[in-house]
């Protein structure tokens, strides 16, 4: 498929009120959200679930857990070769405190040989599960309870495929990446 149109010259005034409340902390949308406002109710209730996870879940910032939640996206962006959702990930991820070093192995695609911190490896694992469709195995499973929690264990899952959800609209609409970066892999 190919691009579709850019929606902003004909919404009416709930697709703006919609496009408004879903910019605000966002700082504007672009790319996939952009090409779900030809559908604003459709953009509505997706903001709201990345939103959630963002800003608002377990998984924040606040919580300490917000390089967790970051390494979980561009896991699966790169997993699933979306350049457009590790492009907008790759500041979010510095602020959350995700080290560079980190997110290089990530970016390369080896983290499975990497000296780093359990718990960013099992973080790893989970989002191949995810993008791979698998049943995450027990142990990988209960390492992540013991460490984060249940919950946020749920959560991370939760968000790994809500970003292959994401990675899916990218695709079949050719969004265009932030700013027309070049491709990152």
């Amino acid at each position: 498929m190919s691009r579709l149109p850019d929606p902003i010259e004909n919404m009416d005034d709930r697709g703006k009120e919609i496009y408004d409340k879903l910019a605000g902390p966002r700082g504007g949308l672009s790319g996939m959200y952009l090409t779900l406002m030809n559908h604003p109710e459709l953009a509505e209730h997706v903001g709201y679930l990345g939103t959630f996870f963002r800003y608002t879940g377990l998984l924040r910032d606040e919580n300490n857990l917000g390089d967790i939640r970051e390494l979980g996206i561009m896991a699966t962006a790169r997993s699933m070769g979306a350049a457009f959702v590790w492009e907008k990930h790759v500041v979010p991820a510095r602020k959350a405190g995700l080290p560079d070093d980190v997110a290089d192995q990530v970016l390369n695609g080896d983290l499975v040989t990497a000296d780093m911190k359990p718990l960013y490896l099992w973080v790893w694992q989970v989002a191949r599960h995810v993008v791979d469709q698998e049943n995450i195995p027990e142990k990988l499973q209960q390492n992540l309870i013991d460490e984060i929690g249940l919950k946020e264990t749920l959560e991370l899952v939760a968000v790994c495929g809500f970003y292959r959800f994401i990675s899916t609209i990218v695709f079949c609409f050719d969004a265009p990446l932030p700013e027309d970066d070049v491709p990152p892999f």
